[in-house]
């Protein structure tokens, strides 16, 4: 009798197994996972935008509170500094020592009369070098103003007047000129209430209230 030859049995793989291999598929996949998938990541993304939320709403607050007291600090500063207040700006230190009127003419040089087309106002002031080159006042970009927000550059008629020679002198660093004459002709009848004081056409300029 011919020998019988065994028919293979397929190899069966335990339920064990089975597991081991799932498991092993599963931790494969994780460790292989894009790292913008992972859970720690999602996590963290969400509980940062959270907080993002939270802070913005806070942060919204302190933003209001931030621009209402930007907005009311002109409101609560102090009043523009007045005649004998000393103000600087650029080099220059200014004490405005009076406010003058002569109206429709003034005297000039050698018996000359100078006519506003307007009339004159002539601001007084006294003015030291604070910095450490020469420098002279005659700048042309002196402000006065009057109670309605008007603005009246100086004249140019200061020249001819008789204290011409202190708005044109130069003064030394740490030297003073008293008396210095800003000449301005103006509407009859204008109201002035400030003058802004510059050491150069490009500065900020220093306002001086007059009345």
């Amino acid at each position: 009798m011919p020998d019988q030859q065994a028919t293979p049995t397929p190899d069966l793989t335990s339920t064990k197994d089975v597991r081991a291999q799932a498991n092993a598929g599963e931790a494969h996949s994780k460790a292989t996972r894009p790292w913008f998938k992972k859970k720690r990541f999602i996590l963290s993304v969400a509980v940062i935008f959270v907080m993002a939320i939270v802070w913005g709403g806070h942060g919204r607050g302190d933003m209001g509170t931030s621009q209402a007291t930007v907005t009311n600090a002109p409101q609560l500063g102090a009043a523009a500094p007045g005649i004998g207040t000393k103000v600087r700006d650029g080099d220059f230190e200014f004490v405005v020592t009076g406010v003058e009127h002569p109206g429709k003419t003034l005297a000039g040089k050698v018996g000359e009369t100078l006519t506003a087309h307007g009339e004159f106002v002539i601001v007084l002031v006294n003015i030291t070098n604070i910095g450490k080159q020469e420098q002279a006042p005659n700048c042309s970009c002196q402000i006065l103003l009057n109670d309605k927000g008007q603005m009246f550059g100086p004249s140019s008629a200061i020249l001819r007047t008789k204290d011409a020679l202190k708005f044109v002198q130069v003064i030394p660093p740490g030297h003073t000129v008293n008396g210095v004459p800003l000449l301005f002709d103006v509407a009859p009848g204008t109201n002035v209430v400030n003058i802004e004081l510059h050491d150069s056409p490009v500065s900020h300029g220093v306002n001086v209230k007059l009345s």
